[in-house]
């Protein structure tokens, strides 16, 4: 209850904190442009997507449903905001995207036997990818892999296409993002030696 966002140099120097509302306050990534930040709140009684300027100012809800709305990234145009919600059912997550006004919400999954977590928009805003696991059996025979669907948008719509598989490893894959120029991709496993979560990249 006493999460909050804060922001330092690289070095670690220089830490101030953004948010002082009671409740959580974190999941926050930053526009392209590192005007804004998008992030996750508590403070309105429910988990929600909010916006604020970089310097913590002028705090603005843009989701308001029941259930969990977390993991908020900012189109590289700065014009969408994709994220994850259990809105529909505790825990099983789905993606949506919600104009960055707040005026436009389309949900990208409806898969309720399958938990769909962390997507995020590949530089040229072709296209997202995210960690999906098939919970049909429940939690203990699902395995999350990385997936990825190609999108279109404009300023007033958000559509979502062809979902392709990109792993197929029997260990975890989750946590994925691309590189600044789109050519590679990072993101944690548990295919190592050992099953324990480590970072990989690849083309």
């Amino acid at each position: 209850e006493y999460m909050d966002i804060y922001v330092c140099n690289f070095d670690g120097t220089g830490m101030t904190q953004l948010t002082d509302a009671p409740g959580y306050d974190a999941e926050g990534s930053y526009s392209s442009d590192g005007k804004q930040i998008v992030f996750t709140s508590a403070r309105s009684g429910d988990l929600e997507i909010w916006v604020m300027n970089a310097d913590g100012s002028e705090p603005r809800q843009l989701t308001d449903a029941k259930g969990y709305d977390g993991g908020p990234f900012f189109s590289p145009d700065n014009t969408w905001i994709i994220f994850r919600s259990d809105r529909e059912k505790e825990h099983m997550l789905q993606l949506y995207a919600i104009s960055a006004d707040g005026k436009t919400e389309v949900q990208l999954t409806n898969n309720l036997d399958q938990v769909n977590w962390a997507p995020y928009f590949h530089p040229s805003g072709k296209y997202i990818i995210w960690g999906g696991a098939d919970y049909s059996k429940g939690p203990r025979d699902a395995n999350f892999d990385l997936f990825t669907m190609d999108i279109d948008y404009d300023d007033s719509s958000f559509t979502g296409g062809k979902v392709t598989r990109i792993t197929t490893d029997k260990g975890a894959d989750i946590l994925p993002v691309f590189s600044p120029d789109g050519k590679q991709l990072m993101w944690t496993s548990t295919r190592s030696e050992n099953g324990k979560s480590q970072l990989f990249l690849a083309d």
